[in-house]
């Protein structure tokens, strides 16, 4: 009834559809091109000697087993996400996370276990009083009702004086995301877990949430997944 009175209707077209972008909206959206990195899942540009490490791989700390990414940065892509994470959009998780599961129907690592449990980077306190969700947490917990998982919570944030990563350097990014979280459990973990961001920049914040998960210990692989990857040719970053 209320779908009838209330129709969804697409944030990119004005049709009515199921989910708040529709299927040919969401189709539209720009792909992680290929070929990518096999490591963080950067798409290279030209030739690279190894196809698991790109450059940028191999000059910065490896504490993951991979990351995978289904989109790069265009206007389109970066209202959108600009919009589900500062303003209040929180309904186009459901959207987000049917593009992530489509992803993973396309991702070898991700199709070789069944018994992943997804585990969102945590939000700092000041970001939860602004915007009153976690966008990560909505992401995890939609994908896994679409792929029929769990999600856990065994990482926490603690301030650190940096209210938000975005304008900061890429060294600086590293240092202050290593000091932003911190173990909330003592528990061996499960082998397969999953770490669900919504956008991978310099990969300071997933490097930094796998070490901690590495520290608590029972993880046998320790895999990423985030909605955009901030490609830098475009100079946009969030």
């Amino acid at each position: 009834m209320l779908d009838w009175i209330y129709p969804v209707t697409c944030e990119l077209c004005g049709e009515r559809s199921k989910l708040p972008i529709c299927d040919a909206c969401l189709n539209s959206l720009p792909a992680v091109p290929k070929p990518i990195c096999l490591y963080c899942g950067a798409p290279v540009v030209g030739g690279q000697d190894d196809a698991w490490h790109c450059r940028q791989c191999q000059a910065r700390p490896r504490s993951f087993h991979f990351a995978r990414s289904a989109l790069v940065n265009d206007a389109t892509v970066m209202k959108l996400v600009h919009d589900f994470k500062y303003h209040g959009a929180a309904y186009l998780a459901r959207a987000f996370a049917e593009l992530l599961s489509r992803l993973w129907e396309e991702t070898p690592e991700l199709e070789a276990h069944k018994d992943w449990v997804l585990v969102p980077i945590p939000a700092s306190g000041e970001h939860l009083r602004q915007r009153g969700y976690n966008q990560a947490e909505l992401l995890a917990t939609c994908l896994a009702k679409l792929r029929g998982l769990n999600v856990l919570y065994p990482i926490k944030h603690v301030p650190t004086g940096v209210s938000s990563q975005t304008r900061l350097a890429s060294n600086a990014r590293q240092r202050n995301a290593l000091r932003s979280y911190q173990a909330a459990r003592k528990r061996a973990l499960p082998p397969h877990l999953l770490l669900i961001d919504d956008v991978y920049t310099t990969g300071s914040t997933i490097r930094a949430c796998a070490k901690v998960l590495r520290r608590i210990g029972g993880a046998k692989v320790i895999g990423a997944l985030t909605l955009l990857r901030i490609v830098r040719t475009s100079g946009s970053l969030l």
